[in-house]
């Protein structure tokens, strides 16, 4: 898709280390792939060709591969959002369906950490399948829209590092 090659170009041109996979794998493990068995096309795409796409101060990343292909205690992961709110949960079984159930439905790809945990996500209800979502900590279940598509959403980055950023996309910059 053109449009991503251009935003890749326009990342590395503003100081974004952005390394390719070379070849296309899998995005997603099998146990991710099983639970997000429905996402859009290109954004699969899109993140499965990247092997690292990170702002200069590490502070904002895309996630790839390699995020979702691991868990580790003391990183961010790829999950982390709903892992705090769980824990947060406690034993709260009604809470901790209810985030399940939000999770299951917005695949994350996108953080930025240098404010309130703020992520991007593919909202894959079917009333709203493949638009794109902005959250954030402390009450990451309540997205706000971006974008119609993820197409829609790559120019609108683009254009953010053109002129004037605006929130939320600010954030990602």
């Amino acid at each position: 898709m053109a449009e991503t090659e251009s935003l890749l170009a326009t990342l590395m041109s503003s100081g974004w280390r952005v390394t390719r996979r070379g070849r296309s794998k899998a995005l997603l493990p099998d146990q991710v792939k099983r639970r997000y068995s429905r996402l859009p096309a290109d954004v699969e795409c899109f993140l499965g060709d990247l092997e690292a796409c990170v702002n200069r101060n590490e502070t904002v990343w895309f996630l790839t591969h390699n995020d979702y292909g691991q868990n580790r205690d003391g990183h961010f992961r790829w999950n982390e959002h709903e892992l705090m709110c769980l824990d947060a949960a406690g034993d709260e079984d009604e809470d901790m369906d209810r985030i399940r159930a939000f999770w299951d439905c917005h695949f994350p790809f996108m953080f930025a950490v240098h404010s309130d945990y703020d992520y991007l996500a593919v909202d894959l209800n079917p009333e709203f399948y493949g638009q794109i979502v902005h959250g954030y900590m402390p009450e990451p279940e309540q997205p706000s829209p971006v974008a119609r598509s993820f197409s829609e959403f790559v120019l609108m980055f683009m254009e953010t590092f053109r002129r004037k950023p605006q929130y939320p996309l600010s954030l990602f910059i």
